[in-house]
C-alpha cells in the first residue's frame, strides 16, 4: 500500500520566491551606544481599556527592567528602563486596544501614528515576562501601520536589511525577526486573539466545559442564530488553548482573554461551581434540539430544512423515513443499486438516499481505514497518472483518532509540467473509482480556474470531488459508506492547499481573517496573493506558508481549535 507520508519540500519544491536586493539602515552597535542608560517612553492610550487594565500595564512598566546587549561585546550593555509619558508625540511606543484607523485618528495624528510603533498590551506583557524587548511585528495594534510599528519598534530588528517593496518588506521583517529571536522567545500564546497563534491540543484541561459550551454552540446553530454560534465557537477555541485546569481562583485570568465576555464567565462558574451549566440541561431536556441535530445528520438537511421538518410535526428520524418514502426494503434497493455500474453521469447524492445511507455516514472511521482507502484511492491513480503525491489532511492530520470523513490532497512531484499533470486528473480519477464500484456518488465535483487579477475573490486552481466511497468487501468485514473529498493542487499551490485542508474551521477561519486584516494579503486553501495588486506567493513547504504570513508554524496536532 502507497505510504501515506506526504512529500518532502525537495520532493516537491518550486523556485523559491524572489525577494529584492537590500540595504542596511544601521548597526546593532550603533543603536547600542545611541540608548545605553536611556529610558523608553511608554503612551497609553486608554480609549476601550478598563481601569483595572490600566493599573495592570501601570504596574508592568513599573516593572521592567532589561540589561541587556546587542553588541558582540560583553562590555557593552544596554540598560532599558520604561516610563509613561503624558505627550504622545514624545513617545517611542504606543499601547493601545484600539484596531481600526478611523477609530486611532480621534485620539492621535495620523502623521504622528506613522512615526511610532503601535502596539496591544500583550507586547508589554510577554516583553516583561522575558526580561527584554521583543519585536513589535506580531503586537501591532493596525493593520494599516504594520511596517511602520516594524520600522519603529524599539527591540533593534528593525535595523535589519528591508527589501523596497511593501508587503514583501512585511515578510522579510517577520523572518528576520525570527532568526534574530531564539526559539525559545516564541510569540505562540494562549491569549492571543487569532487561534492561529495558539497552540489547541485535541483534549485540552477544560474538555467537559468545552462541551457544555459546544452545546449551546451547536443549539444556537440549528435555530438560525449564527453570530451566535460562531461567538461561541470563538470561546471553545480560547478555552481549547488554555493550558491550566479553570478554577475559581484563576477565572480573572480567564475574563481576561479574548472573546471572553461576562456572560460566558458566569456561565463558566456555573460550571465550576456545579459541573454542568443550567442553560444546557433546559436544552437537553426538550424534544426539539434532539430532534434537530439528528435531522442534520441526513446530508442535504442543514438547520433551516430542519426547522421546516419539525415545524411539520416531525419529530424523529422514523418521521423523516416516512415523510421521504424511505422504507427498510428502499434502502436495501437503494444500497445494491449504488453497486451497479454505470456509464452514465455519475450519480448524485440526494437526500433520499443520504436518508438511507444515514447509519453508514455518521459512523467515525478509525485511522487505518482512513489509511486504507488512502491506499486504495492512489493505486487507483497510479494506473492513470504515475508521479502522483498526496497528503492525508483534515482531523486525520489533527491527530484524531476517528475522523467524520476522509480528505486527501493530491499534486504530482514534476515541478514543471505538474499543473498540466494533475489538469482534468480529478474528473478521471472519479469516474475510475465509479466504475469500479468504489465511489458510489458525488456530492460535488469542480476543476481548474485559471487565475484573474480583477477578480475581488480567490481564484481557484484546485479541482475538488466530494464523494461517498465504499472499500470492497472482503472475508474479515462487510465496509460501509464513507465520506471521501479529494483535492487535487498545481504543484506550486500543494503546500497552500495542504495548509488549508487541515483545518480546524476556527483555525482556518483565523488564519484567513489573520492574513486580510494584519499583512494585507488574502489566503485560503487555493492560494496567498497580495491584495493590492494579486501578486502571488508560492511556498515551498508548509512551513513556509505561516512564513510567508508572518506565523509560527504550528504543528498539525496542535490545530485542534474546534471541539
Amino acid at each position: 500500500m502507497p505510504s501515506s507520508k506526504r512529500p518532502s519540500s525537495e520532493e516537491l519544491s518550486p523556485p523559491a520566491l524572489k525577494r529584492r536586493r537590500s540595504t542596511s539602515i544601521c548597526s546593532f552597535q550603533d543603536l547600542s551606544s545611541e540608548v545605553q542608560n536611556s529610558s523608553l517612553n511608554i503612551y497609553l492610550l486608554d480609549a476601550k481599556l478598563k481601569p483595572d487594565a490600566v493599573e495592570e500595564i501601570s504596574a508592568l512598566v513599573d516593572k521592567f527592567h532589561n540589561v541587556d546587549g546587542n553588541s558582540s561585546s560583553k562590555e557593552e550593555y544596554t540598560e532599558r528602563e520604561l516610563q509613561l509619558c503624558p505627550n504622545v508625540e514624545d513617545a517611542d511606543v504606543i499601547i493601545t486596544v484600539v484596531h481600526m484607523r478611523k477609530r486611532l485618528e480621534r485620539h492621535v495624528d495620523w502623521n504622528i501614528a506613522r512615526r511610532k510603533a503601535i502596539v496591544t498590551p500583550q507586547w508589554l506583557r510577554d516583553s516583561v515576562e522575558s526580561g527584554q524587548l521583543l519585536p513589535c511585528g506580531r503586537y501591532a495594534a493596525l493593520g494599516d501601520l504594520y511596517e511602520e510599528t516594524v520600522k519603529n519598534c524599539p527591540d533593534g530588528s528593525h535595523c535589519q536589511a528591508f527589501p523596497e517593496d511593501g508587503t514583501a518588506h512585511r515578510i522579510e521583517s517577520e523572518l528576520t525577526e525570527r532568526k534574530y529571536h531564539s526559539e525559545k522567545d516564541t510569540q505562540i500564546r494562549y491569549h492571543h486573539r487569532y487561534a492561529c497563534m495558539r497552540h489547541s491540543p485535541l483534549i485540552c484541561p477544560n474538555q467537559g466545559l468545552v462541551e457544555k459550551l459546544a452545546i449551546l454552540r451547536r443549539h444556537r446553530e440549528i435555530e438560525g442564530f449564527d453570530m451566535q454560534s460562531l461567538s461561541y465557537e470563538r470561546v471553545i477555541s480560547v478555552l481549547k488553548a488554555f493550558p491550566y485546569h479553570i478554577t475559581l481562583d484563576n477565572i480573572h485570568e480567564v475574563s481576561e482573554l479574548p472573546h471572553i465576555g461576562s456572560k460566558i464567565c458566569s456561565k463558566i462558574q456555573e460550571f465550576i461551581q456545579h459541573g454542568d451549566i443550567s442553560e444546557c440541561k433546559s436544552i437537553l431536556s426538550g424534544t426539539r434540539y434532539h430532534s434537530l441535530v439528528e435531522f442534520t445528520t441526513v446530508y442535504g438537511i442543514g438547520p433551516a430544512t430542519a426547522r421546516n421538518l419539525y415545524s411539520l410535526g416531525l419529530r424523529t428520524i422514523k418521521d423523516l423515513e416516512n415523510h421521504y418514502k424511505v422504507s427498510p426494503q428502499t434502502r436495501d434497493d437503494i444500497a445494491k443499486s449504488l453497486n451497479v455500474d454505470s456509464t452514465k453521469r455519475l450519480p448524485q447524492l440526494s437526500i433520499k438516499v443520504g436518508l438511507a445511507l444515514r447509519e453508514d455516514l455518521r459512523s467515525r472511521i478509525p485511522r487505518s481505514e482512513v489509511e486504507e482507502i488512502h491506499g486504495v484511492v492512489m493505486n487507483e491513480l497510479a494506473n492513470i497518472r504515475s508521479g502522483c503525491v498526496s497528503t492525508i489532511t483534515g482531523g486525520y492530520r489533527r491527530g484524531k483518532d476517528e475522523s467524520n470523513d476522509v480528505d486527501i490532497v493530491i499534486s504530482h512531484k514534476d515541478l514543471k509540467s505538474g499543473g498540466d499533470q494533475v489538469k482534468g486528473l480529478c474528473a478521471q480519477l472519479v469516474k475510475r473509482l465509479h466504475d469500479k464500484g468504489l465511489v458510489t456518488h458525488v456530492m460535488h465535483l469542480s476543476g481548474f480556474r485559471e487565475h484573474n487579477a480583477l477578480r475581488t475573490t480567490h481564484w481557484d486552481s484546485l479541482e475538488k470531488a466530494l464523494t461517498v466511497f465504499i472499500l470492497p468487501d472482503d472475508k474479515k468485514q462487510k465496509h460501509v459508506h464513507r465520506r471521501l473529498d479529494l483535492i487535487f493542487a498545481a504543484p506550486e499551490v500543494y503546500w497552500t492547499a495542504v495548509a488549508g485542508w487541515t483545518g480546524s474551521k476556527m483555525f482556518e477561519r483565523d488564519l484567513r481573517l489573520w492574513a486580510k486584516q494584519e499583512r494585507g494579503m488574502r489566503f485560503d486553501s487555493s492560494g496567498i496573493s497580495r491584495r493590492h495588486d494579486s501578486k502571488l506567493y508560492f511556498p515551498n513547504s508548509e512551513q513556509e506558508v505561516f512564513e510567508l504570513l508572518g506565523l509560527e508554524w504550528i504543528h498539525p496536532t496542535l490545530r485542534n481549535a474546534d471541539l
